[in-house]
């Protein structure tokens, strides 16, 4: 059965949009117009790429432009070339080698720190905050969850994604998403892995829905982690924000590279 081909159109709406206010090189642009159809979700993994004469036919660059956007497509693993057959957008495995991830270590014994994840919900949200901002976006998916450190209280945990990357947790039963990994999971459904993130850590009022499921009195105050993960061109995919109760175990956070 013949593969399934790029939504071609989809390529040429972006080549237009990045068109609009563009500078630089136009393999450059070409290759970050296809990348974001690939980061998006547009183009799936295992589509056929059309061949250059046809990309070049139906965009405004030149075969040569074509096929430079396309070699550097290839060394940054989101499509593939197999010889007789053609080429295609990368399987969501290869698209990332390695995968950056964060450990938590016990600062007082060095020992790694094994948390457990149990989802409490999942969410549609549009409120402002810090992660509407880091998204950019105004409708996301909100995971909320309880995470245990060995024998410490739990932590209150809120995933946000955007809704197009998020939307299908809302049909997931939530007891398949206790003890997931939502990195693993953007890597398995959309190519996203993390490669970089940034943090910021801070002592304020807790939220109210924190401060219900982790048995506080209203307006508790706790330390405050929030994270954003960066994908692809440095692409935000998603922020976290973990709220620790009062006189939480310190904990130590290593960030590595991992399968």
């Amino acid at each position: 059965m013949a593969a399934a081909e790029i939504a071609l159109d989809e390529l040429v709406e972006c080549v237009a949009d990045d068109a609009s206010g563009a500078s630089g090189p136009k393999y450059v642009r070409l290759f970050e117009a296809f990348s974001d159809c690939v980061i998006s979700g547009r183009f799936k993994p295992g589509e056929r790429v059309p061949t250059e004469t046809e990309l070049a036919r139906n965009l405004p660059y030149s075969v040569g432009t074509v096929q430079k956007a396309l070699a550097q497509l290839v060394s940054n693993g989101l499509i593939v070339r197999h010889r007789r057959t053609g080429t295609f957008i990368a399987e969501r495995r290869s698209q990332a080698n390695k995968v950056f991830v964060y450990r938590f270590r016990d600062p007082a014994t060095g020992k790694m720190m094994l948390p457990f994840v149990r989802t409490l919900a999942v969410t549609v949200d549009e409120s402002d905050g810090p992660w509407r901002r880091a998204l950019n976006v105004k409708r996301m998916v909100r995971v909320n969850r309880l995470v245990w450190f060995d024998q410490q209280p739990p932590a209150f945990s809120s995933v946000y994604f955007s809704y197009a990357h998020g939307k299908d947790y809302l049909d997931e039963p939530v007891e398949n998403l206790h003890g997931s990994s939502l990195h693993a999971m953007m890597i398995e459904r959309f190519n996203l892995p993390t490669l970089r993130m940034e943090h910021s850590i801070g002592c304020m009022e807790l939220s109210d829905v924190a401060c219900e499921n982790l048995i506080l009195p209203s307006g508790a105050m706790g330390m405050v982690w929030d994270i954003k993960d960066f994908s692809f061109q440095d692409t935000p995919i998603l922020f976290q924000r973990y709220q620790l109760p009062p006189g939480h175990r310190p904990i130590e956070i290593t960030e590595s590279y991992g399968a």
